[in-house]
Order: structure tokens, then sequence, then C-alpha cells
């Protein structure tokens, strides 16, 4: 017998253990496949930003996220040297001291933090989390092939213990990775820069603790005769990875070169030190030319493979699956028509191109991402880009305003964009009013948009901060309407009525208002 479920999630790593979340959250009866018996050994993406914390903190994750976190709290900076030993810190220049200032005001548009988690130790919170949370979890379980039709999708498993069998899903998300299989399947092309380096990944344990007690570091840039690259924080403590693009995949130095390798370019010649793994890996981009082929659904490094600047990639996915979830959910509850499911490629793939692109002109490697970090100079401003970047277009109803600013973070209620950060009450912010329903924002005392809430079924929440208000463009007798995601759907401003744009937003005939 054919089992079923209504979202089938296809990879275990970042992106679709936050999917598989974010269905849960919405209602939604999912399974979560992974080949692997266990989620990543490696560190890979280091840097969640504010609106990937904001996402965890959505879904009640602020605490464990924070806990793990917690060792790399202080490991910030960026260093550079011939060794780590003999590493210092770059000379802060005006620019470079503007662009710190810059990010340090970032903690002010959000109620979540940027946070250092290795992925390796932020994928058991997540993994965990969706477990007891009663998302059917399945690693060590592969998707060897999938037929999709117009009705949904079948895929044949094979688990490590017991026989195949098939499951039958309403719609597949393939968060399987650069190499997607089922993209492959699918045949969906991808365009971009492509190939940039080869990189090597060595995950090492040493003791460093002393030798870092007054540099505690980020990054750290090595320019040495034996191998370039850069250092990474793990732990703080005895895990650390060197990232390298001066040796082919093939490379071997046998155990104790490697090991003779990394007493070189951490400076201590007698050092005591155990190389855990070596990872090689292609730094390039590849975008998805389709982030969707009828029922199915890329997400993650599926959709854009991308340089590791600053994790663009492992946030990028965050957000794409923050976007698909709920459109999903409303389509599979008919409270929206399939055709909303579109808007997910029109909204996510500009984004993840953009997002690679940039990565791709600054890093090809680690070292080139630190280069180009500390020259302090940000060829699009990073706060607009972060809190302030607009789509387009999709399931929203623009107002007339035109485009978003891009050169500075400039929030004012726009459709299309996330929806400024401020605190409505102890602990609660308006972000966090996304989800898992739509919200209608709203000055305080404009009881009039109550009864047209509450005949459309919507949460009303009456915002008195004053520089909020001015910053969304909320004028007395002006309200807006808030997405699952933090996006504003609608401003009154725009003309058209609440019923009528809300309808519209989620493809239904027009409701009348009340």
């Amino acid at each position: 017998m054919t089992e079923r479920t209504q979202v089938l999630v296809c990879g275990g790593g970042v992106a679709g253990l936050t999917a598989a979340l974010l269905l849960q959250a919405h209602g939604v009866q999912t399974v979560l496949v992974e080949k692997h018996a266990s989620t990543s050994p490696q560190p890979k993406a280091r840097r969640f930003n504010h609106r990937s914390n904001e996402v965890f903190r959505l879904l009640g994750l602020s605490d464990p996220v924070a806990e793990a976190s917690a060792p790399l709290a202080s490991f910030q900076g960026m260093l550079t040297g011939p060794t780590l030993a003999e590493a210092r810190w770059p000379e802060i220049t005006p620019t470079m001291r503007a662009g710190i200032a810059l990010h340090e005001r970032m903690d002010g548009y959000s109620p979540a933090p940027s946070v250092l988690c290795p992925q390796d130790v932020l994928e058991p919170v997540l993994r965990r989390a969706a477990e007891e949370r009663g998302v059917s979890v399945r690693f060590a379980t592969e998707l060897v092939s999938f037929t999709a039709a117009d009705s949904g999708v079948t895929a044949a498993l094979r688990p490590a213990v017991g026989e195949p069998y098939e499951l039958a899903a309403d719609y597949l998300i393939a968060a399987d990775g650069a190499r997607s299989p089922i993209r492959e399947a699918l045949g969906i092309t991808r365009s971009g820069y492509g190939h940039l380096a080869d990189n090597l990944d060595i995950a090492f344990r040493a003791d460093l603790t002393e030798l870092v007690r007054d540099k505690k570091f980020n990054l750290c840039q090595i320019e040495n005769a034996v191998a370039s690259g850069a250092f990474v924080s793990v732990n703080g403590t005895d895990r650390w990875l060197f990232s390298t693009s001066d040796f082919p995949a093939s490379a071997t130095l046998a155990d104790e070169g490697w090991r003779e390798l990394l007493r070189t370019v951490v400076g201590v010649p007698d050092l005591d030190v155990d190389v855990l793994s070596l990872m090689p890996w292609e730094s390039g981009m590849y975008v998805a030319d389709q982030y969707r082929a009828g029922r199915v659904f890329l997400a993650g490094d599926a959709a854009h493979a991308m340089p590791p600047m600053a994790a663009a990639g492992a946030n990028t996915a965050i957000g794409d699956v923050h976007n698909l979830a709920w459109k999903l959910a409303a389509v599979l509850s008919g409270s929206a028509v399939p055709a909303l499911l579109d808007t997910y490629h029109t909204e996510r793939h500009p984004v993840g191109y953009a997002t690679a692109e940039f990565s791709s002109r600054v890093s090809g490697h680690l070292g080139t991402m630190i280069a180009s970090v500390t020259s302090g100079e940000h060829p699009v401003d990073p706060v607009a880009a972060l809190f302030g970047a607009p789509y387009d277009s999709g399931a929203f109803l623009p107002d007339g305003r035109g485009p978003a600013p891009t050169d500075h973070y400039a929030p004012d209620g726009r459709p299309g964009t996330r929806v400024p950060h401020a605190w409505v009450s102890a602990g609660v912010s308006t972000v966090d009013l996304a989800g898992p329903a739509f919200a209608l924002l709203t000055p305080p005392g404009e009881t009039r948009w109550t009864a047209r809430a509450h005949a459309l079924g919507l949460r009303t929440v009456e915002v008195p901060d004053p520089a909020w208000l001015d910053a969304a463009a909320l004028t007395p007798g002006d309200a807006l309407l808030l997405r699952p995601d933090a996006v504003v759907a609608w401003h009154s401003r725009s003309g058209i009525p609440l019923g009528e744009a809300w309808s519209r937003v989620l493809g239904r005939p027009v409701a009348v208002d009340a």
C-alpha cells in the first residue's frame, strides 16, 4: 500500500529541516527524507543573519539557537597574517569604521540578532525540534526516483534498513543540495557564472584557546607560501576549519602531511592536531532557471548554488522556504488557488540570482571574501539589502509608490517588502505578528477596520509606536495587511478595498467588504 502525505521534503539540511518545521507550524502533514544517516558533520554555513533568526524566533527556537551559538558569541572579528599565530586585526580606516557602525545599527532593525552557529551544530537543533513537533523525519532514507503528475507526486523511497516503499504526496520540495538529483531528473537548466574555484576544507581539532585569547576571530585570512586560505572558528576552543583553494580535490598528503600543513599555517611547530575530515568542494554560481515544475519546488542549494559569502546560500534558503511554506498551506487548505504557488518562483528567483551574483563577484573562496569585507566597501547598502529588498511582483498588491530604494534603508510599509520592526508589547515585535495566518496592522483606535477584518477571518493588531507608524506610512484611517512571512501584502493607501485585496492576493473570487 502506498503511504500518503501532503508534502514530501527531500533533504535534511538547513533548507529541508526549516521547511518541515514551517509546514508543521501551518498544520501541513509533512514527511522529510534524507539519504544520510545524520545531519551534516561539517561546519559549513555559520553566519545566520537577522532575517533567518527571525524565522527561528517565529518557530519558537530562539533559546536553543542562542544556546547553540553561545560558544562563538564573542568571535566576530576578521584577522589577516602569514600564520594564525602572527595574524593581526586590520588597520581600521574611516571607511571600515563607517561599515562597522552600519552593521552595528542592524540590531535595531530586527527583534532577532545575527548569530554565528556552525551548520553541524544548528542542524541537530532543527532536527530535534521537527521530530518533537510531529514531523515524520526519516534519515537514512533515499529518494530513489519519483513521478510527477497533475494530481501529485509519487516517490520511491529506499531506507537503509527495511524494504523499499512508495509515498504519495500532494507536493514535493527538493532541498537535496547543489547536485540535486530531483532538479536533474526534471531537466531544469541553470544559469550564472558557473565554476569559480575548487576548495578544500580541512576540519581539525587542536586546543588553540590560549593562542586566540586576545584575538577572537570569526575568519582569519592566511597568505602563506605553503597554503593560503582562511581559518574558521567552529567552537572557539578546539574545533577549527582551514579552507584553501591551493590543493586539487585529488591531492593527498597522508595524515601526517596534513598535520604538518596545519602546524605551518597555524604557526605552532609542535601543535598537537587531529585532522577530522577533508572536504573538497566547488565554489560557483549556478541558479536554476525555474524554481517550480508542476508539483515540485526547488529550495536552497538545489535552486541556487553560490560562494560562501556570509553564509548567503543558507540564509537565502531559509528565505525560500519561509516564502513557500505558507503558500503551500494556503493552497492545501483551500483558502488560496493553486496559481498562488507560481509566485514562489516570481518572488524568490530574482532574490536567489541577485544574491548569488553578488557573492560570486566578491568571493571565489574564503580568502577573497575576507578581503572584500575588510575593505569596508559595500557595492550595495547591506541594511537595505537585508531589511528593505523588495519583491518586484508576486503575492501582493502594489500601491503606486514605485520601487523601494536600494542605496539606503527607508522602511515605509510598501507592499512586497518586509514589515518594519517595532515592539508592539513586551517581547513582541511587529515581525512576530507574521504567521501562521495573515494579520491586519493599524494605528490605535481604528475600530472601523475591526468588522471588515472579522468578516474575512483576519487578526487585527493595533500598533501604538508613533515611530513605527511613521516608518510604515500609516496615518489615522490607514491599515496594512501582513503575510505569514512578514511581507506586506497590501497598504490601504492603494485605494483597493480590504476584501478585494485579500481575495486578489490569494487568487480567490473577490470578496465584498463588510
